[in-house]
């Protein structure tokens, strides 16, 4: 089944909130996810379903490995938001950077199932959306699982994807 879900991001990635994001994923630095707190606070607070359970989607064994932490996570860990992990992959994939719409979309198609999702209302949780190819993935592996998606939130959204800002309450919609 496919449907529009409708995403609020936190922020724009750009100027000063991609730098302190990328720092927080690439460079370890873990206490800047006080300063990101806010902004998926304000997500969660705009998207309006109290009652969801807050799914992220899940971070490839690299990057754990890798960062020792999981971004999303993290972030959400620091606003308070309770997260249930029922996503896993079930198999690697490639890098997003450098990849298109299509390509981003090949590469994530059946890459996630879900478990323990049955009769939940979720709301899906990432930090940030470029093409929203994770995201629909994501959903699909849910509903799949027997949930429904009531929605999306990331800290950041590209302006790739995005050409308006998207600033709660504004939301932007992607086809999953």
């Amino acid at each position: 089944m496919t449907d529009d879900i409708v995403i609020v991001s936190g922020l724009d990635f750009d100027g000063v909130a991609a730098r302190v994001i990328r720092a927080l994923k690439e460079d370890g630095r873990t206490s800047l996810a006080n300063a990101l707190a806010p902004a998926l606070t304000a997500a969660v607070a705009a998207f309006g379903h109290s009652g969801a359970v807050v799914v992220p989607v899940p971070t490839s064994r690299a990057a754990y490995r890798r960062r020792g932490y999981r971004v999303p996570e993290t972030v959400a860990a620091r606003a308070g938001i309770p997260v249930a992990r029922l996503l896993r992959l079930t198999r690697r994939t490639a890098d997003q950077r450098g990849l298109d719409r299509d390509g981003r979309r090949r590469n994530v198609a059946g890459s996630m199932r879900a478990s323990r999702a049955q009769g939940l209302r979720v709301l899906l949780l990432d930090d940030v959306v470029t093409t929203g190819a994770t995201l629909a993935e994501a959903a699909r592996a849910l509903r799949e699982g027997g949930a429904e998606v009531v929605g999306a939130v990331t800290i950041a959204a590209t302006g790739r994807r995005f050409a308006h800002s998207v600033h709660p309450p504004d939301t932007t919609r992607f086809h999953a």
